[in-house]
């Protein structure tokens, strides 16, 4: 950490010299030792809380956040800075929450055109986030990580949402015709609203999203093999959400693809979208009277009779047997009055 303070600095005094031969390599001497030091740093924090904790006590986030306009500068150093970051916050909310908090640092003279330093690292990061090309794809690979850690954390939730950072997820562009694969953006997105939809608060940030519902639904029709259950997986976890509710009640396509997936052969799909409606029927008699539309109680029976004759030893299987009683209390839930 030392290190980087003391490499910081110079990197900082030699920008008020310009126009010496040797400056360019001095500089790359510079970022050479930074990266190496980032790399042993990130090391050193690999599941391990108690170095953790001593980075946060030396200031980890407020150094890395005066380096910011050197990591802007180099994709390799910026790189490892994101890498190192990923394993920081990683299972600790108090390196989570260290991101939001404002930091301190002078900002080299040549990188002032960058524009003008964010008031927090978060607040650094999720502009990366916002503006990185499409052709880089590593830093926004690692950065969208980065951020799917971040968002487990409530304080960095609430910055993401007073950001406004969600509504790029709206304009994400589909493939059109023939191709029904969905892009690597699409699905670092999906797997950050996952994380996101995760606690009340972020259920309610998503359904707030005006066309986010939509767009979901939209994306579940594509095919993507890496996560293939991420869009059913935030339509169930924003079901838990009695505020939510009314909303995705409301939300015609959500409901129909939560039915239909009750027919499909994967049972996977099944079990998720029994427990979403089994989450939206409980203790909400609007969803009870709505869901007891015939063609979705046919399916619901349907499926509930298949399952028993499916897993007659539901014992044998935790999934099986919570599949079993999502569409059993299901089936009771939409008999009752």
């Amino acid at each position: 950490m030392e290190q980087m303070k003391h490499i910081n600095a110079q990197l900082n005094l030699d920008s008020l010299r310009p126009g010496k031969a040797v400056l360019k390599k001095k500089e790359d001497g510079f970022i050479k030792e930074l990266s190496i030091a980032m790399q042993l740093l990130r090391n050193c924090l690999y599941q391990n809380e108690e170095c953790k904790e001593a980075a946060l006590e030396a200031h980890l986030v407020p150094v890395l956040h005066s380096l910011w306009p050197w990591l802007l500068m180099d994709d390799s150093l910026m790189q490892n800075a994101l890498q190192l970051l990923c394993v920081y916050t990683a299972n600790f909310p108090n390196g989570c929450s260290s991101l939001c908090w404002s930091s301190y640092g002078q900002y080299p003279v040549h990188a002032a055109h960058r524009g003008a330093s964010s008031s927090s690292l978060m607040l650094c990061i999720l502009k990366l986030a916002s503006q990185m090309p499409l052709e880089n794809t590593n830093i926004q690979q690692t950065v969208f990580l980065f951020l799917s850690n971040l968002a487990l954390s409530h304080d960095c939730k609430g910055v993401i949402q007073k950001s406004n950072f969600l509504q790029n997820f709206l304009s994400l562009t589909l493939p059109k015709g023939g191709n029904k694969h969905l892009g690597n953006l699409t699905i670092l997105w999906l797997k950050l609203l996952l994380n996101i939809s995760f606690g009340e608060d972020g259920q309610q940030m998503i359904l707030r999203l005006d066309g986010c519902l939509d767009l979901l639904t939209e994306i579940s029709k594509y095919k993507h093999k890496s996560s293939p259950y991420i869009p059913l997986l935030i339509f169930h976890n924003i079901c838990f959400s009695p505020a939510n509710k009314p909303k995705i009640l409301a939300n015609e396509k959500v409901i129909t693809i939560l039915a239909a997936c009750l027919e499909s052969k994967n049972q996977n799909a099944q079990r998720i979208a029994a427990a979403a409606l089994w989450a939206l029927t409980y203790n909400y008699q609007k969803a009870k009277t709505t869901l007891k539309n015939p063609s979705i109680k046919r399916k619901v029976d349907e499926a509930y009779s298949l399952a028993k004759k499916a897993f007659s030893n539901p014992e044998e299987s935790p999934l099986n047997a919570y599949h079993l009683k999502c569409l059993e209390n299901l089936v009771q839930l939409l008999s009752s009055s």
